[in-house]
């Protein structure tokens, strides 16, 4: 799989288990907000100095294959290392849409900093990694916020992540802490992130989530993970690999590592080493684009309904082409773009805090 620059945009737009029933999956869903507010700056898409197109057009049609049977609950993979994916924030208990907060360490923590700021933390090797920080003055410290992550793409930056808009959308920035990581060079692929459930980036997630939640008033049970091209397979990773962490993944042009590509079963962090529990939001052009060609989103919608137990069938929701797939036990919405390119759609950020909004 190619790794591509994430500085997703087009003419439109630049940007990237709730319940245990079906029918409360679709009241979900069908909260997500059909907004077209364009909340990010315009460039180019760049993988190797080629440009990627883009141009955001709706399908009432969604890219994808059939179910895979896949384990999702076994041992961690021993990479880069051996460094271990066991960890609180992998092993916490899921809210799975039961509505109780759960409020950090932070709660009652008074003179925490506020506005945009930058934080260090290790990753697994011992790395000092930096992290943008947005929380929004005036801040409650008895009040739990929502707590987000948002991953840049190959080459990125945290600022290019900050430009998806997630933390304009409305509400967002009163509602939610906004954590934008900065990657750093992985093998011979450039910038970007560690992918495995052993690797270096699964800590340094590990490191910002305990930091972050000592320090500020966070509802545990409303921690999120969004990201666009690379940022969106370690959203994947992330889902797999921390997946008690989350109540809510968006994932926006994006697969992850396959030995197979055709093939879901292959994914190369299976077996998950816990049962995933993330509603997930998955946008991307129709088949393919020049980043992932078919049929790789195909292969990770697959993934994504065998992790949700979800079937093939499913339901149109707001906005359109969105389907929110049947009998999950968490909800996965997916939304297949004519024409959009290696991009995130317009609307993007409004739509996927909805979303993550609704998974309460």
């Amino acid at each position: 799989m190619t790794r591509s620059l994430g500085l997703a945009t087009s003419s439109f737009a630049l940007a990237g288990r709730i319940a245990s029933s079906s029918a409360l999956a679709l009241v979900a869903v069908g909260l997500v907000a059909c907004s077209s507010t364009d909340d990010s700056p315009a460039g180019a898409v760049v993988d190797g100095g080629a440009s990627r197109s883009s141009g955001a057009t709706t399908s009432d049609a969604s890219s994808a294959a059939p179910d895979a049977s896949i384990a999702d609950a076994g041992g961690t993979r021993p990479t880069d290392g051996g460094v271990s994916a066991a960890s609180d924030a992998g092993t916490r208990a899921p809210d799975a849409g039961g509505g109780g907060v759960q409020p950090s360490a932070g709660c009652g923590k008074t003179g925490s900093k506020t506005g945009d700021f930058t934080l260090d933390a290790k990753d697994g090797k011992g790395n000092a990694r930096t992290y943008e920080v947005l929380v929004a003055a005036p801040y409650d410290a008895s009040t739990p916020l929502a707590l987000s992550f948002v991953y840049h793409g190959a080459g990125g930056t945290s600022a290019q992540a900050k430009g998806f808009g997630l933390q304009s959308a409305p509400g967002a920035s009163a509602a939610g802490i906004f954590v934008f990581p900065q990657g750093i060079a992985y093998e011979n692929d450039g910038v970007g992130w560690d992918d495995s459930c052993g690797g270096y980036d699964m800590p340094f997630f590990d490191a910002m989530l305990a930091a972050i939640e000592a320090d500020y008033c966070v509802d545990e049970s409303r921690v999120f993970a969004a990201g666009f091209s690379w940022g969106g397979d370690h959203t994947t990773a992330l889902d797999c690999c921390r997946g008690g962490a989350f109540r809510a993944v968006a994932v926006g042009s994006s697969t992850d590592e396959f030995s197979n590509e055709a093939d879901a079963a292959t994914y190369d962090d299976l077996p998950c080493p816990q049962a995933t529990t993330a509603a997930i939001r998955f946008t991307h052009a129709t088949g393919g684009d020049s980043a992932y060609p078919a049929p790789e989103f195909a292969t990770t919608s697959a993934l994504y309904r065998s992790w949700n137990t979800c079937s093939s069938s499913s339901t149109a929701v707001s906005p359109s082409p969105c389907v929110s797939y049947d009998g999950c036990a968490s909800p996965l919405v997916e939304c297949s773009y004519d024409g959009l390119g290696h991009a995130l759609p317009s609307g993007w950020g409004d739509d996927t805090w909805a979303f993550f909004s609704a998974a309460r």
